[in-house]
């Protein structure tokens, strides 16, 4: 962005206040709309993993109180089961979501299965963001360089902006992999500096 100010300072210059304003007005609003264009071109070509798909219907009740629906009274009083307090405790620690079996009166019984739908959401939804970041750090940076070698105004005050933010949001939608997020921001900051230095020659 300090790149951005520093060529905008030098085309002030050569525009009247009020066509600067209305092209900083018009530049925005478009700049804006680049990034929602591309936002929903994005997910509708490459869709993000919804969580119904996964664990639709997944009773995620512990085995204590009883039964969903079924109140301790109409049970009987069901009895405390250590061995499956761990058990359901282990499924959870690996991720998943323990489905119980009951009896007759409604009671706990065992696990009938660890479902692991949710840990497999949580890993296709980190493989999805970790796809649209360079798809998102890519399409921002090519705006960025756009910007620094074509030289209207308006189409600088578009692409490069546009193209910033869509860098920005590359990396919080794949914070949890910071190594990548750093390594890959450092490349395109030097790349964006060495090109704005040759342009500003």
């Amino acid at each position: 962005m300090f790149i951005f100010f520093i060529i905008m300072a030098k085309k002030v210059k050569k525009l009247s206040g009020r066509n600067f304003a209305l092209t900083i007005i018009l530049g925005v609003f478009v700049a804006i709309m680049v990034v929602s264009l591309f936002n929903l071109v994005v997910d509708y070509v490459y869709e993000s993993p919804q969580y119904d798909d996964y664990c639709r219907g997944t009773d995620t009740m512990g085995p204590y109180p009883v039964k969903y629906g079924m109140s301790n009274e109409a049970c009987g009083n069901c009895t405390f089961s250590n061995s499956l307090q761990q058990a359901t405790d282990q499924c959870y620690q690996g991720g998943g979501i323990p489905l119980y079996d009951y009896d007759d009166k409604g009671c706990t019984m065992a696990i009938r299965e660890c479902n692991m739908c949710q840990k497999n959401y949580e890993d296709d939804m980190k493989a999805y963001n970790r796809s649209t970041f360079f798809v998102f750090a890519l399409i921002g940076f090519a705006l960025i360089v756009a910007g620094l070698f074509i030289h209207l105004l308006l189409v600088q005050i578009i692409t490069m902006p546009a193209g910033a933010f869509l860098v920005i949001e590359a990396a919080v939608k794949n914070f949890d992999d910071k190594l990548l997020v750093i390594i890959v921001f450092s490349l395109l900051i030097i790349a964006a500096v060495m090109l704005a230095l040759k342009k500003l020659k």
